[in-house]
C-alpha cells in the first residue's frame, strides 16, 4: 500500500480532515486492474502464469530499482530472470526446480550486490519476490479446485487490506507502527482482521466448504496479510523512498499494491504444505 502523509501529523485545522487526498486515483485504478486481474484468475492455465510470472518480473525490478540506487543493469536481470523463472517452472509443478531456481538467483544476486554493501537486501527481496509470486502460480494450478483456493486467498488479503486502509485512513487513531508507516493504526488493524474473517467465511460458504472453517483460516491469512504491508513499508522506510514505484496512479508500484498478497501467499503455501487439510481447494 503507498504510504501517504498521516492526518493527525498536518498542523492546525488540517489535523481534523482525514481521509486519503489520493483516494479518487486509487479507485479509478482499481476499476482498471480488478477486472483484467480477475479475468485472468478465472481463465487460470497458461494465461495466469505469464500474469504472475509478468508481475513477479515488475516486483523484482522495483525492488532492486529501490534497495540498490547504483545496480547495474545484471542486478535487474539477475531478480527477474529469478523471478520468471521461478513462477513459470512452479506452474508446471517443477517444484524441486523452482526452488533451486530461485535459490540460485538469490545467491547470484548476493553476489552481485556484495561489492555495493548490503548484499542481504538483494538476496532477501529477490527470494521474497521470487517466492511469493511462484506461491500463487502453484496454488491456482487445478482447473477447479484452485480457483476455488485463490479466490478465499485473493477475497481475505483484499478485503483485510483495503478495511485496514479505510479504517486507518478515515478513523485514525492509535499508530499501529509508526516505524513503518505514520499510516497504520489499530483500528485499521481490527477493521482488516474483521472483514477479512467476514471475506472468509463467505468465500468458503460460496466454494461449498464449512463457513467456520473459512473464518478461522481467514484469520491468520488476514494477518500475514496485514504483516506483508508492513514489512513493504519497513523496507521502503530503510531504502529511504515514499513508494516502491509509480506505474499504478494513487498506489504507487506493484510492490505497494500487493504488499499484504505476497505474506499471505507465503503463508498459504506453507499452510498447503503443513497445514491440517491443506489449503483450502488443494491437497495437504
Amino acid at each position: 500500500m503507498a504510504e501517504q502523509p498521516s492526518p493527525d501529523d498536518l498542523p492546525g485545522p488540517d489535523r481534523a480532515r482525514r481521509g486519503d487526498p489520493m483516494f479518487s486515483r486509487r479507485v479509478l485504478s482499481a476499476l482498471v486492474l480488478a477486472p483484467v486481474a480477475v479475468g485472468m484468475i478465472l481463465w487460470g492455465g497458461i494465461a495466469f502464469s505469464i500474469f504472475i510470472a509478468a508481475f513477479a518480473a515488475a516486483m523484482a525490478w522495483e525492488w532492486v530499482r529501490m534497495s540498490d540506487p547504483d545496480a547495474p543493469p545484471r542486478a535487474f536481470a539477475i531478480a527477474t530472470g529469478a523471478a520468471v523463472g521461478g513462477v513459470l517452472l512452479a506452474s508446471q509443478l517443477e517444484l524441486a526446480g523452482a526452488a533451486i531456481w530461485i535459490a540460485g538467483g538469490a545467491l547470484a544476486a548476493f553476489a552481485d550486490r556484495w561489492p555495493r554493501d548490503r548484499a542481504f537486501e538483494a538476496l532477501f527481496g529477490v527470494a521474497y519476490v521470487a517466492l511469493a509470486a511462484s506461491v500463487l502460480a502453484v496454488l491456482r494450478i487445478d482447473e477447479m479446485t484452485g480457483l476455488a483456493g485463490i479466490i478465499f486467498l485473493i477475497s481475505v488479503v483484499w478485503a483485510a487490506d483495503t478495511f485496514a486502509y479505510l479504517a486507518g485512513s478515515w478513523l485514525g487513531g492509535w499508530k499501529l507502527l509508526p516505524a513503518a508507516s505514520p499510516n497504520k493504526t489499530w483500528s485499521g488493524l481490527v477493521a482488516g482482521l474483521a472483514f477479512g474473517v467476514i471475506a472468509g467465511a463467505f468465500a468458503a460458504w460460496w466454494a461449498g466448504w464449512d463457513p467456520r472453517h473459512g473464518a478461522l483460516l481467514a484469520a491468520p491469512t488476514a494477518l500475514a496479510a496485514v504483516a506483508g504491508d508492513l514489512l513493504m513499508s519497513l523496507a521502503k522506510r530503510r531504502f529511504g523512498v515514499k513508494d516502491a514505484g509509480t506505474v499504478i496512479p494513487g498506489h504507487g508500484g506493484v510492490l505497494d499494491r500487493v504488499d499484504a498478497l505476497m505474506m499471505a501467499a507465503l503463508f498459504a503455501g506453507a499452510w498447503a504444505f503443513m497445514g491440517p487439510g491443506g489449503w483450502p481447494g488443494g491437497s495437504a
